[in-house]
Formats: structure tokens, C-alpha cells, sequence
């Protein structure tokens, strides 16, 4: 299995688990720990500059380089808002991941629950290989 699409299912799988724990303070501090390990494991791959982590714009969690995690959150809210109407609008179904390719650098944006993970990269990194092992 790829090494990313494996931590995201961990995640969701936290998520779940944390919906029907007893104690919800502590499931919901090992999903957060859960998120940090792997914003921190994934900016260690070869390509990766940034990761980080947001809900409804706002920073959770920072790993790596970047020019502005704040700013890279709040356009996150924007472009998840954008992507799920367009989503809906194409019958696409829910958005799991969305990339912006620019120029220099690309962002892949991906839902966790109700959170958004994104990874920087220069734009020639092919992500999927970056983060497949």
C-alpha cells in the first residue's frame, strides 16, 4: 500500500474511533499527536518543503519550510469551499484531494474529517512518488 494513502487511513481510523470513545479528551489528543507525526514524517520525504495542518483556516500543525503557513492556511479554506461546491456541482462526490500546480511549487491538499492537510513541493517533485514508500 502507498506509504500516504496508509497514514490517511490511520487518521480516519482515529477519527472513528475517537466518535465513539469513552473518554473523548484523550482520543482526541492521540488523533492530534497522530496528525503531528505525520505532518513531521511526511516533510522528511525527498521533494517535500512544507506540511501542514488546518482546520477552517486555521494552523494546527507546521513541519518543514514555508514562505507563510498562516496565509497557505487561510487560502486552504477558500480552496476547500471552492473545491467542494464544484465538487457538488460535477457529481464528482466529497473532496479527498485537490492539487495547485503552479509555476514554482504545488500544493496537494488533502481532507482528514474535518481537517485539511497540505503538502508544498517545488513543482517538478512527483508527489505520488515522493510519498509512496
Amino acid at each position: 500500500m502507498h506509504w500516504l494513502e496508509s497514514q490517511v487511513e490511520r487518521l480516519h481510523a482515529l477519527i472513528e474511533t475517537q466518535r465513539r470513545a469513552a473518554d473523548a479528551k484523550e482520543a482526541r489528543h492521540a488523533f492530534l499527536a497522530a496528525v503531528e507525526e505525520v505532518a513531521s514524517a511526511v516533510v522528511r520525504r525527498a521533494g517535500v518543503t512544507a506540511c501542514f495542518v488546518c482546520h477552517d483556516g486555521l494552523l494546527i500543525e507546521t513541519a518543514g519550510r514555508a514562505p507563510d503557513f498562516e496565509a497557505l492556511s487561510a487560502m486552504t479554506q477558500t480552496w476547500m469551499v471552492a473545491g467542494k461546491e464544484a465538487a457538488l456541482t460535477l457529481s464528482l462526490g466529497r473532496v479527498r484531494q485537490m492539487v495547485i500546480v503552479g509555476h514554482e511549487h504545488k500544493l496537494a491538499l488533502f481532507v482528514i474529517g474535518q481537517l485539511a492537510v497540505g503538502i508544498l513541493s517545488p513543482s517538478a517533485v512527483v508527489l505520488g512518488q515522493a510519498l509512496a514508500h
